[in-house]
């Protein structure tokens, strides 16, 4: 009977003898059944007809073009039809799961993994702050320039980036945050990361001297310089890797300014002095409550080695914030109504600071133990510092953005107010 049956269906399509055989959930029911006289009438009727229990349509359609016709018809064909001739109701696993093919979820899997490289988050961030540098600068704005600019800053920070993970997969599994990068996780390799960090940065820089000019790519090029090597280097030397990696930070707004003004201008170095102050309360409150994963992991952070200088240098920047922003103003790059507006957002930064700075000062004033309660008030103080960074530095941009000098004027003239 089963010789017959696969006789019949000797097409090559799925058969549902086949499938009752391979499924191990209803092989004890179909032996009970198999020694039943009508099962010959069974077989020979509904088991090797052509739209019995075939492979879903995506599937099909993903690997074997010659299915599809077949397909389409016996999609029309309800299931209590199909099944009207059993002596139980079967229904097929997965039957609407889609299939994708194997080399295009292998394509999608890498290069995933080397976007990865570029740490997008950061990636991101580096290449808006160049952009509203660039939006704030005094000459006349060109789209195609920003677009070569955004694009040539973004190649520039993943190239840095992937030379920064190529260089710590030793140190970067020892902390939970790294923990899950790719080179870590063993699907890239150290050498793939340079290679990747090599393609994107002569990149980068080929797109800035050609299509911005030779200034900012010099810049960009010292950025991935300074990112890949010498802060990364530090990081396991000294304390002073923050202040270098400030640096770095402070880099992309010069280079939004320099693709259309001149870096002789204030305002320029105000606009890089704002990224400098500003990740410090950021990076400090981020690293305070990871403090002992850096140690472990062989880092030299100021959290960890000197707490209290560590919640001082947060509070000494937010503060430096406010005659920045002034600056900005004071040169003629904004407003003097930003003073007021950026004031707001500066000082809900400083408070938190302060609250840190406090709470850290409180904490290790003594040389006995910090109780529990103490502790974990200085990790919330420093968990509100770091969220508010992350939304008061875009909100002064914006706000530097609204208020840029003469912006309004010419806006009404256009509309023909003035």
């Amino acid at each position: 009977m089963i010789a017959r049956a696969t006789t019949l269906n000797s097409i090559g399509k799925p058969s549902r003898l086949e499938f009752f055989l391979s499924n191990s959930r209803i092989s004890l029911k179909f032996d009970k059944l198999y020694s039943n006289q009508n099962l010959g009438r069974v077989l020979q009727g509904r088991l090797n007809s052509r739209a019995a229990f075939l492979p879903s349509k995506q599937c099909t359609d993903s690997f074997d073009p010659s299915y599809k016709k077949q397909v389409s018809r016996s999609a029309n064909v309800k299931d209590d039809r199909d099944n009207r001739d059993l002596p139980f109701t079967v229904t097929p696993r997965e039957r609407s799961r889609k299939c994708n093919p194997p080399e295009t979820s292998m394509k999608r899997s890498a290069l995933s993994h080397y976007l990865k490289l570029t740490k997008p988050n950061l990636t991101v961030l580096v290449t808006l702050s160049s952009i509203c540098s660039y939006a704030m600068s005094p000459n006349t704005v060109s789209v195609s320039e920003l677009v070569l600019l955004t694009v040539g800053v973004a190649l520039c920070s993943g190239s840095a980036n992937a030379i920064n993970m190529g260089r710590e997969p030793d140190f970067d599994r020892k902390m939970i945050r790294t923990s899950s990068r790719p080179i870590v996780k063993g699907v890239l390799t150290s050498n793939q990361a340079f290679k990747f960090a090599a393609i994107t940065g002569i990149a980068g820089s080929f797109i800035l001297y050609h299509g911005v000019n030779p200034t900012v790519a010099a810049l960009g090029m010292s950025n991935i310089i300074l990112y890949g090597w010498c802060y990364t280097s530090l990081k396991r030397k000294s304390i002073l890797n923050t202040w270098v990696g400030a640096i770095v930070g402070a880099i992309p707004p010069l280079m939004g300014w320099a693709a259309s003004s001149s870096l002789s201008h204030p305002g320029a170095w105000c606009l890089a002095a704002l990224l400098y102050a500003w990740q410090f309360p950021h990076f400090n409150a981020l690293s305070h409550n990871i403090a002992t994963q850096y140690k472990e992991a062989g880092y030299v952070m100021a959290a960890a080695e000197n707490p209290r200088l560590n919640s001082r240098v947060s509070l000494r920047y937010s503060l430096l914030m406010f005659p920045i922003c002034f600056g900005l103003s004071y040169f003629g790059v904004t407003d003097w109504v930003f003073c007021i507006d950026s004031s707001i957002a500066n000082a809900w930064l400083s408070v938190l600071a302060y609250r840190f700075w406090k709470q850290q000062k409180i904490n290790h004033s003594t040389t006995s133990q910090i109780p529990g309660q103490a502790i974990e008030a200085a990790n919330l103080a420093a968990r509100k510092l770091f969220w508010c960074s992350v939304w008061q530095l875009p909100a002064v941009l914006v706000l530097a953005m609204l208020h840029k000098k003469g912006q309004w004027d010419r806006l009404l003239s256009w509309i023909g107010i003035l």
